[in-house]
């Protein structure tokens, strides 16, 4: 069955998933503050900066934020969600690279740039 509006809103909820949206917001927080910057920085480079800190000072908040958008993008949404009954909990098929590399590409937007 292919993911719905109500898949993937219950997927944006559970708690698990969010974690890991977390995991991927924090990993590339570190990333971006490994990123070379021009002299003087760039407004786009300050925002992204600035956006890292606020993943680190806020990173609960930020996940949820985020998990509400992640669940539509293609790394997530092109991969089956369901219900596992043994764990109690909805799941994705989507694997953690995947959701690090969907917060990667759309780091931009979630730092609003």
């Amino acid at each position: 069955m292919p993911n719905s509006v109500h898949t993937q809103n219950a997927l944006a909820n559970e708690p698990a998933f969010i974690n890991r949206v977390k995991g991927a917001l924090l990993t590339h927080a570190l990333t971006v503050f490994g990123e070379a910057q021009s002299t003087p920085p760039t407004t786009t480079e300050t925002v992204r900066r600035n956006y890292a800190h606020q993943v680190m000072n806020s990173s609960d908040a930020e996940a949820q934020r985020v998990a509400r958008i992640i669940v539509y993008r293609a790394n997530v949404n092109n991969f089956a969600t369901s219900y596992d009954f043994v764990a109690g909990a909805v799941v994705t098929a989507s694997g953690d690279p995947d959701v690090l590399s969907q917060v990667a590409t759309d780091w931009n937007i979630y730092a609003r740039v």
